[in-house]
């Protein structure tokens, strides 16, 4: 299939209802884990300029749904399916247009498809249906362990570095998204620059850098192509 996001012809097994019910099934075990903010202000901020950026996204065919972590640590993370989470200490971090940029990068994961890439690479195609369709809440049923296990197994995989490759073309994508949703696209700069210096000398294997590595060529790739990528 083509992909507009990425110009290219793919072979992707997970069509969209299928990773939009994978997520969906993978959610109540990751809130457990990770709570959603009670800080509605923070809430409405998030949904509000994430509705805007998918605006422009280059793939329409699921609904993007936001929300902010009760956490500090300085992250985001995106379920299959369109499900966006940041943190809200990331959140409170970044300005409007920073945010922005942040949560366009986790809609070009999407809209790429990276995130369905992971799964289709490292999960038994079998197994990824039974997430989708057994669900989980009969635990008392024969197959209902294996459900949990392949759950976690799909967070563990999304939960892990995305390659050079994806973290340049996301970028790429979250500046053509941010820029033509309004908002400034060189605030992808000092985005990364605040969240590198917000973690502090540790910021290789914590937080933001730990599952969106790269960040110092990251922002030596915008600084050169961002007026290239802005003018298309």
């Amino acid at each position: 299939m083509y992909n507009p996001a990425t110009g290219r012809n793919e072979f992707i097994l997970i069509n969209s209802a299928t990773e939009e019910s994978i997520g969906k099934n993978v959610i109540p075990g990751f809130l457990k884990e990770h709570p959603l903010s009670e800080n509605n202000d923070l809430q409405l901020r998030v949904v509000r300029i994430g509705n805007k950026v998918v605006t422009a996204s280059d793939r329409q065919d699921i609904q993007y749904k936001f929300s902010v972590l009760e956490d500090k640590e300085l992250n985001a993370v995106t379920l299959p399916g369109g499900f966006i989470y940041i943190n809200s200490g990331l959140a409170n971090l970044l300005n409007d247009d920073e945010l922005a940029f942040v949560l366009a990068h986790e809609t070009g994961h999407v809209a790429a498809r990276h995130i369905a890439k992971k799964l289709q690479s490292g999960m038994a195609y079998q197994l990824l249906l039974g997430i989708a369709f057994a669900g989980l809440g009969d635990e008392a049923s024969a197959g209902s362990q294996q459900i949990v296990q392949g759950a976690d197994t799909v967070y563990n995989l999304v939960s892990l570095s995305y390659s050079r490759k994806d973290e340049y073309e996301a970028d790429r994508l979250a500046v053509r998204y941010a820029g033509r949703s309004g908002f400034d696209p060189y605030a992808s700069i000092s985005a990364l620059e605040k969240i590198k210096q917000n973690e502090g000398p540790q910021w290789k294997i914590l937080g933001y850098f730990r599952t969106h590595p790269y960040v110092d060529e990251r922002i030596d790739s915008l600084k050169k192509n961002i007026p290239v990528i802005i003018e298309r």
